[in-house]
C-alpha cells in the first residue's frame, strides 16, 4: 500500500442539515458538509507564520517546508445527477466561497446516485482552460480537506500542527542490542514503512526523527543459504530513549532481545498471483504497525510470536500482480495464530484490453455524455467501492482534462459534466480502475481515498504521478496513520489497474 501521506485535518461527522421549507410540517433533514478547500505549496520556513501548517521538509530543498494556503479561486462545486449532468441551481461558483475556503452544502441538494464535484479551472494565457475535477458519489460524502493545485493569491495559510517531529527522518539515528549467537542480520522498524538494519549489533540504522518519539522494533534473523531475513531468531521493542544520534553519541546501552515463544507458520497464494517482496508480516504494538518480517516468494514460512503481549494483533501484508491480467493488488490478511497458515486468493480480475471511453453509453445512462466501460474486466458485486480515472486532451489536444470519481462499482462509470468547457476527445492518455473489497467502513473509505493522493509531489512540482489524483483528499500524517490501523484490522483488498 502506498505509504507516505502528506496531510490536513479530516473534520468531524457532525452537522446536521435544516429542515424543509413547511415550518407547519418540517421533511427530515438531511446531513450537510463542509469541504476545506486548501493548496499543498513549499515555501521558505522563515516565510511561514506561526500556527500555520507543516506537513514535513522539502525533499529537493531543506530550507523550504511543505505547507498549505486556504483556496477561494480558481474552482467551482458542482452537484450533478447520475448520468454526469450538471444540476445549475446547486453550483457553488468560487467566487461564493468564503475567505477561509469552507465549502458547506446540503447532501439533499445531491439526488440519488448523484455526485458533487470539486472543479478546477486553470486557465492559460489564452484563456482557454484545463480542468481537473474530483467527484465523490452521494452516498461517500463527508467532511473532507481537499486541495487544488492552483496558486492562491494572498490567502491567510491553513492552521495546523508542525509535523515534522514525525515525518522528518534523521540520517544519523541508530541503536545497538547484545550481539546474538549465530544472527546474520538485525533489522530495525519505526513503522510499517520506516525499515533498516545491518549485519552488526552495534550502531544498527533507525529510520526515525531525533529525538525518537515512539517505539522501535528490533527482529534479528539466522543466517540464511539465499541472504534473505527469513530465520527470525530473536525480537524486542525497546524504548525511544535507546535511539541515539550517532554523530554525538557518549553514554550507548544496548539492549536484550527474547526468543520466547516463537512459533513457525506457513502462507500460500493462488496460482494466478505473483507477490513481490513488498510482502510482510506486521505487527501491532501500542496502536502503531511495524514491519516484523518480510515474505518472500521462494519461501512459504514465517515466525511470529503469538503469545507475546506487547502485540495486539498479526498481519500479513501482500502486495503483486495478476499473471493473467496484470492488475496489482495490496492485501491485509489477519493472522489467526489457531490456523496453520495463510491462503490469498482474490475475486476474478480480467484483462483491460477493451476498457475504453464510449459515447454511447447504457439505457440507465443514456442521457450520459461519455461513459468509461469496464468491459467485463471485473465482477462489480465483489467489490465495494470504485476509483476511475481517466486524463485526456480536449479541443484538438489544446485543453486538458483529468477527472477522478469515486462511486460504487458498476460496469459503466459516466463522466461528470464541467462548467468551464464541452468534453471533445481529443486523446486519451490513461484511463485508471481501482477497488476495494472490504465492508467499507468511513474509516476505510476515507483510507481508500488518501491512498490516491501524491500530496508530497502536487506540493513540489504540482505534478500528477500515475494512479494519483489531481485533486484530493488530505491527511496529516497522524490521521493516516489511525487510518492504516483502521484498515489492518480487518482483511481487505486494494485493487488497480491503468491502460
Amino acid at each position: 500500500m502506498k505509504k507516505a501521506i502528506l496531510p490536513s485535518l479530516v473534520a468531524t461527522f457532525l452537522l446536521s442539515g435544516c429542515g424543509g421549507s413547511d415550518s407547519s410540517s418540517p421533511g427530515p433533514s438531511t446531513p450537510r458538509y463542509n469541504w476545506q478547500i486548501i493548496q499543498l505549496q513549499t515555501l521558505k520556513e522563515s516565510d511561514v507564520k506561526s500556527g500555520c501548517v507543516i506537513y514535513g521538509t522539502s525533499e529537493t530543498d531543506n530550507s523550504r517546508v511543505i505547507t498549505a494556503s486556504i483556496a477561494n479561486t480558481g474552482y467551482n462545486v458542482l452537484f450533478h445527477n447520475a448520468d454526469g449532468s450538471i444540476i445549475e441551481e446547486h453550483t457553488i461558483q468560487a467566487a461564493d466561497v468564503p475567505s477561509n475556503g469552507i465549502v458547506n452544502f446540503d447532501s439533499g441538494w445531491v439526488p440519488d446516485e448523484g455526485y458533487v464535484s470539486l472543479e478546477e479551472v486553470d486557465r492559460n494565457l489564452s484563456g482557454e482552460p484545463d480542468v481537473y475535477m474530483y467527484s465523490v458519489q452521494k452516498q461517500y460524502l463527508g467532511n473532507k480537506v481537499l486541495n487544488v493545485r492552483s496558486s492562491q493569491t494572498g490567502s491567510n495559510c491553513y492552521a495546523g500542527e508542525d509535523y515534522r517531529s514525525v515525518t522528518d527522518i534523521s540520517d544519523t539515528a541508530a541503536l545497538s542490542v547484545l550481539q546474538e549467537s549465530s544472527v546474520s542480520y538485525y533489522q530495525t522498524s519505526y513503522s510499517a514503512d520506516l525499515v533498516s538494519g545491518h549485519d552488526l549489533s552495534a550502531h544498527i540504522p533507525v529510520r526515525s526523527p531525533l529525538p525518537a518519539v515512539k517505539d522501535t522494533l528490533v527482529t534479528a534473523f539466522y543466517s540464511s543459504q539465499n541472504g534473505q531475513h527469513t530465520d527470525l531468531a530473536y525480537f524486542g521493542f525497546l524504548e525511544p530513549s535507546y535511539v541515539y544520534d550517532t554523530d554525538e553519541s557518549n553514554d550507548i546501552v544496548a539492549a536484550s532481545l527474547s526468543n520466547a515463544d516463537l512459533e513457525p507458520m506457513y502462507w500460500q497464494v493462488a496460482s494466478n498471483l505473483a507477490v513481490d517482496d513488498g510482502s510482510s508480516v506486521l505487527a501491532i504494538h501500542n496502536n502503531n504497525s511495524y514491519q516484523w518480517q518480510t515474505l518472500y516468494k521462494d519461501v512459504d514460512q514465517f515466525t511470529i510470536a503469538p503469545n507475546y503481549d506487547q502485540v495486539s494483533h498479526w498481519v500479513g501484508l501482500f502486495s503483486g500482480t495478476t499473471n493473467d491480467s496484470n492488475w496489482q493488488f495490496n492485501s491485509v490478511m489477519a493472522i489467526n495464530a489457531d490456523n496453520a497458515a495463510l491462503d490469498l486468493e482474490l475475486a476474478e480480475l480480467n484483462s483491460i484490453d477493451n476498457l475504453d471511453l464510449i459515447e454511447n453509453c447504457s439505457v440507465e445512462l443514456s442521457h450520459a455524455n461519455h461513459c468509461i466501460d469496464n468491459a467485463n474486466s471485473f465482477n462489480s458485486g465483489d467489490f465495494a467501492l470504485q476509483r476511475s480515472q481517466v486524463r485526456l486532451r480536449s479541443h484538438n489536444n489544446s485543453r486538458t482534462f483529468y477527472q477522478s470519481i469515486y462511486a460504487a462499482p458498476k460496469a459503466q462509470q459516466a463522466l461528470m459534466q464541467s462548467s468551464a468547457l464541452e468534453l471533445a476527445t481529443s486523446q486519451i492518455d490513461s484511463i485508471e480502475i481501482a477497488l476495494i473489497d472490504s465492508e467499507l467502513s468511513a474509516d476505510q473509505q476515507d483510507y481508500f481515498m488518501a491512498n490516491f493522493i501524491d500530496s508530497r509531489s502536487i506540493a513540489e512540482t504540482g505534478t500528477v504521478t500515475q494512479y494519483s489524483d489531481a485533486n484530493g483528499l488530505i491527511l496529516n500524517p497522524t490521521e493516516y496513520e489511525d487510518l492504516y490501523l483502521e484498515m489492518l484490522k480487518d482483511s481487505a483488498t486494494i485493487v488497480q489497474n491503468a491502460k
